[in-house]
């Protein structure tokens, strides 16, 4: 059982390093996306903000969808569409086209999350954190490679074909997961046929700031990861390469995140962890605007917005995960998701207007209002159980 909860966990891995990489390839070929059509980047940004926002309300539906048919059913159907839309962009020569295989692209990938989430807190009850983390080293190891491989195949065969690659790898992942541990969807169901209504997780102790927090996070995040290559290009003149090195050592400064997020929260409790990492996150957004060496300040933000940012996720699921009831993990998971990358969507929009009509620098710094917001409510997230014996037993 052990070895098959860890083959499961390295699948997971690499599908949610597919996930995200499909979306890295817009903001790596922006301007020409742009130039291609013939329209904006403000236009670009405004579609990827209505797939961003498709990408988190989908997560309301895969939640609920996983807690009543299974979760690996629900991976499969998730993996399946957004591998199959990937080949409408073949098709997409204008931007009508293109709008429909992303809004698509972003319905099918929007059910992961959740759905893999919910597989990974009941599968390791008792290290969730750990494996969380594990699950997004994973995520981040095969992600971070994702630049260098689209801008080697995009520069070559154009911008559609990394979606293609990546396409085809989901569609015969899902398969693999599907044949392996359609087991896990029995198990599951008798502990989730009882499942409460949709907003009975808004009653949740807790929840609610979490809730808060997140969209936050996603109103930061997902402006951040849609112009930051866009920012290196006009105000560094970096190249194609150079842009998706950038992002590739980011990411890679995400898998130490993800690991050291993970470890610290099952040992001295997801809060800390989540306010730590918060201060971080916005130090490195105040480093990047404030150091004048255009060197110095990349290099510090790639490194302390890398480590933390992706060392806050473990931290924020497991403690999710643990004041959630067993039955409602896959509600709550998609709920959760909803506000970072639904509501939080609209950022891309928000930091392409301000970034084409006043300064790239104004566009981060209204990323750096909502990271300093997130992490004043960093200071109300809840205990977790363990905490709350671990502070019982500090004073005792």
């Amino acid at each position: 059982m052990i070895k098959s909860k860890n083959t499961l966990l390295l699948l997971l891995g690499f599908a949610h390093s597919l996930n995200h990489s499909l979306f890295l390839v817009f903001p790596l070929y922006l301007s020409q996306i742009a130039q291609e059509f013939a329209t904006t980047i403000e236009t670009i940004g405004f579609i990827a903000a209505l797939s961003g926002f498709l990408y988190g309300a989908g997560s309301l539906f895969g939640g609920t969808l996983s807690d009543k048919i299974g979760g690996v059913k629900t991976l499969m159907l998730g993996m399946g569409l957004a591998g199959i839309s990937t080949f409408l962009f073949l098709a997409s020569y204008d931007v009508n086209g293109f709008a429909i295989s992303l809004l698509l692209m972003g319905a099918g990938a929007s059910l992961y999350h959740p759905t893999a989430n919910t597989i990974i807190s009941k599968a390791f009850e008792g290290k969730m954190a750990e494996a969380m983390g594990i699950h997004g080293t994973g995520g981040n190891f095969g992600y971070m490679f994702a630049p260098i491989i689209i801008v080697g195949i995009g520069d070559f065969l154009g911008w559609r074909f990394p979606l293609l690659f990546f396409g085809t790898i989901m569609l015969i992942l899902s398969l693999i997961i599907v044949k392996t541990f359609s087991w896990l969807d029995e198990t599951n169901r008798i502990e989730t046929r009882n499942t409460k209504r949709f907003w009975s997780a808004f009653r949740i102790p807790g929840l609610p700031i979490l809730l808060l927090y997140n969209l936050l996070v996603g109103l930061y995040f997902k402006g951040i990861d849609f112009i930051f290559p866009k920012f290196l290009e006009d105000n560094h003149g970096y190249t194609s390469m150079l842009k998706a090195t950038a992002v590739f050592l980011l990411l890679g400064f995400g898998i130490l995140g993800q690991w050291l997020g993970g470890r610290a929260s099952d040992k001295v409790g997801s809060r800390k962890v989540l306010i730590t990492t918060s201060v971080g996150i916005t130090s490195s957004i105040i480093l990047l605007l404030a150091v004048p060496n255009p060197v110095i300040s990349v290099a510090l933000f790639i490194l302390i917005y890398g480590t933390t940012f992706y060392g806050h996720q473990p931290a924020l699921n497991s403690l999710t995960g643990l004041i959630t009831p067993n039955s409602e993990r896959g509600k709550v998971f998609g709920v959760l998701f909803f506000f970072s990358f639904g509501l939080g969507s609209i950022s891309t929009a928000i930091a392409s207007y301000f970034a084409v009509n006043l300064s790239m620098e104004t566009a981060f710094f209204i990323m750096l209002l909502f990271s300093i917001i997130a992490l004043i409510l960093s200071l109300f997230a809840p205990k977790q159980p363990s905490d709350i014996k671990r502070n019982q037993e500090e004073t005792s």
